[in-house]
């Protein structure tokens, strides 16, 4: 067992989510960048997918016997208590008794911590699975690199703005200045809309790109809701979606379209 003193900012038990479900009115939800958490599983030799912690700092466990944990995601303050060091991208064995604390982030929105079997909440106490019979990681793994240009491809609305409104989304810098399970909220050079009035509310994806009336965008993440109002002018190349999610407040993010 391990008894999670303290969730944090966010805390919560996540794994890959379930896909293929808009039609029923669900998003994925799961792991809001979940290339970070399948690499904490493959460190601890678990699935890619199994349930691990998400947390955007303040989260503190004492593990009841020995567990091997590792971090990936955000850099972050880790502090061990009673046991060895844990780094970012290692996998390491806690003693019974250890205490593992997430601090502030020091770069990034999310950490993610993989134990060893998976997990499984029930109320504060997390339950660790059997032993996945795989091997864990012999080295550290290397972190890729940060990415504040993201690729996207028009949406389904384009047609809702003017081409300049295009050109302004391909050649400004949108400032994040918040960012929840739900989406990222940017703030930069208005995106006006062309056509007035009201759309009819229509499916988005993860990854889309919402122009409320102000003109501010929001990109939708892991808990978006399944249908929206807002016109859509683009939508985030999937294998830049793990960028956005990872970009904290005051980050600049700027946008390109595929080569």
């Amino acid at each position: 067992m391990i008894a999670v003193e303290s969730w944090g900012i966010a805390g919560s038990v996540v794994d890959g989510g379930r896909v293929g479900r808009a039609w029923l009115g669900q998003s994925r939800g799961g792991a809001v960048d979940p290339a970070a958490l399948a690499l904490a599983n493959r460190l601890v030799g678990n699935g890619e997918l199994w349930p691990a912690i998400e947390t955007s700092g303040g989260l503190l466990l004492r593990v009841h016997r020995p567990v091997m944990v590792a971090v990936t995601g955000a850099m972050a303050h880790i502090s061990v208590g009673d046991g060895p060091p844990v780094g970012w991208g290692s996998p390491v064995v806690l003693p019974a008794g250890a205490g593992l604390r997430v601090g502030r982030l020091l770069d990034g929105a999310r950490t993610y911590v993989a134990v060893r079997g998976g997990l499984t909440r029930q109320h504060d106490q997390l339950t660790v699975g059997p032993d996945p019979l795989r091997s864990a990681a012999s080295a550290v793994a290397s972190r890729a690199a940060t990415r504040t240009t993201i690729r996207v491809w028009p949406g389904p609305r384009v047609d809702w703005f003017e081409p300049s409104v295009w050109a302004t989304l391909l050649s400004e810098a949108f400032i994040v200045t918040s960012t929840s399970r739900v989406g990222v909220r940017l703030s930069g050079a208005p995106l006006a809309h062309r056509l007035r009035g009201q759309l009819a509310s229509e499916g988005i994806v993860e990854g889309a790109v919402q122009v409320p009336p102000d003109g501010q965008p929001i990109v939708m993440l892991a808990d978006h809701p399944t249908t929206g109002g807002y016109p859509v002018i683009a939508v985030i190349d999937p294998a830049d979606l793990g960028h956005v999610a990872q970009a904290a407040e005051g980050v600049a993010l700027r946008f390109a379209t595929p080569r």
